[in-house]
């Protein structure tokens, strides 16, 4: 079957959690006394775009090089299509792997590069030829099978690392920061093409990032790792909306935290004194709970709401910085260490000028609450 003949609809995410295609159980590495992952658990679905998320040393890229089988988990399981691959060889696993820097031959052809995984699987002759005219045409790249890969720029460098792995029909794809060498331009339009191409081969891919914006544009669900451990795996809207820990919430996306006390508690609302006042936020804590109250820059608004919908408080505007598609307003409060960030697609008539007192709102519904560190 052709790499063209994959070719399958993307799955729901409900799809995806029911028909899982890779299951990771109680995974473990350590190196030395170093635990770099720890009872890690993971489910991606058959044909799902899945994103490994986090800072460095989080684990990520070792959790990569498991599933792949270039090194071997201290405890834990793999299973790729049913199949329990833990301790399988990395040529047996039928894993397609782009790794960061590409790993392409400098001295073999765009196709010889290209053929290279299918060689080593014993197929040759028209076989060949046609997989590879197959994979070449799915990233536009067919008019450069007989050039050097020393002759292509970076973006064109990436398409044929992307058609060399799934010109061998892997059973999972593993992406290892593939855009990090290109610029942000190439960078963007390299995402949007490589997320249409594996959804309509219906590979299912496992890609690592420590770029945010990359793993909300790409993924239809999202790890945010953090020391070898994943805080939350859900759908990025969730992620962004509704992070299940602090550190998911300050690591994906902006956001203006309030630290403070739970002053009042009831009807599953809180009421929580904070540096610039008392605000409100859904959630239960106990009255005393030390807390801190968070929101996303583009959730907040210039000037008073009705008392009963939105949280209001006061400011001085310290800076603004104009960004094309928005403007960013920064402020602070009465003891200048609480930091506001607002994003406003335009500026109210008559302009802002900084030090300025202003009022600023958000819907209590869109503050968030977390335990404080």
């Amino acid at each position: 079957m052709s790499a063209v003949a994959l070719a399958a609809a993307p799955p729901t995410t409900a799809a995806a959690a029911a028909a899982a295609h890779v299951e990771i159980k109680q995974l473990g590495k350590r190196f030395g006394a170093n635990t770099v992952l720890q009872d890690l658990a993971l489910s991606v679905g058959q044909g799902e775009f899945v994103s490994l998320l986090g800072p460095s040393g989080c684990g990520k890229t070792t959790l990569l090089r498991l599933i792949a089988g270039l090194m071997l988990p201290d405890f834990g399981t793999i299973t790729i299509g049913g199949r329990d691959l833990t301790r399988t060889p990395p040529h047996k696993r039928n894993v397609g792997v782009v790794f960061q820097n590409y790993a392409l031959f400098p001295h073999l052809t765009v196709a010889e590069n290209v053929g290279f995984g299918l060689r080593n699987r014993r197929i040759d002759g028209a076989e060949l030829k046609r997989r590879v005219t197959d994979a070449l045409a799915l990233v536009r790249m067919q008019d450069f099978a007989e050039r050097s890969v020393t002759a292509l720029s970076g973006g064109q460098q990436q398409r044929i690392a992307v058609a060399r792995a799934i010109a061998v029909e892997p059973a999972i794809l593993l992406l290892d920061e593939p855009f990090s060498a290109l610029d942000r331009k190439l960078r963007e339009t390299m995402q949007i093409e490589l997320r249409h191409i594996l959804r309509d081969l219906g590979i299912t891919s496992i890609f690592v990032t420590h770029d945010q914006d990359e793993a909300l544009v790409m993924s239809d669900r999202i790890a945010v790792m953090n020391q070898g451990q994943i805080e939350h795996f859900g759908a990025p809207g969730e992620i962004y909306t509704d992070p299940k820990s602090l550190f998911v919430l300050e690591f994906v996306g902006q956001s203006t935290r309030l630290p403070g006390s739970v002053a009042q508690s009831s009807g599953g609302q809180v009421e929580i004194d904070t540096a610039l006042g008392r605000i409100r936020a859904p959630g239960g804590y106990l009255t005393g709970s030390k807390v801190v109250a968070a929101v996303r820059p583009e959730a907040i608004m210039l000037g008073e709401g009705p008392a009963a919908e939105f949280n209001t408080v006061k400011a001085t505007l310290a800076d603004i910085v104009y960004l094309g598609a928005k403007t960013q307003l920064h402020f602070h409060g009465p003891a200048r260490d609480e930091a506001i960030q607002v994003d406003l697609a335009r500026l109210p008539p008559g302009g802002l000028v900084a030090g300025a007192e202003l009022s600023l709102r958000w819907r209590i519904a869109d503050t968030m609450l977390f335990p404080a560190p």
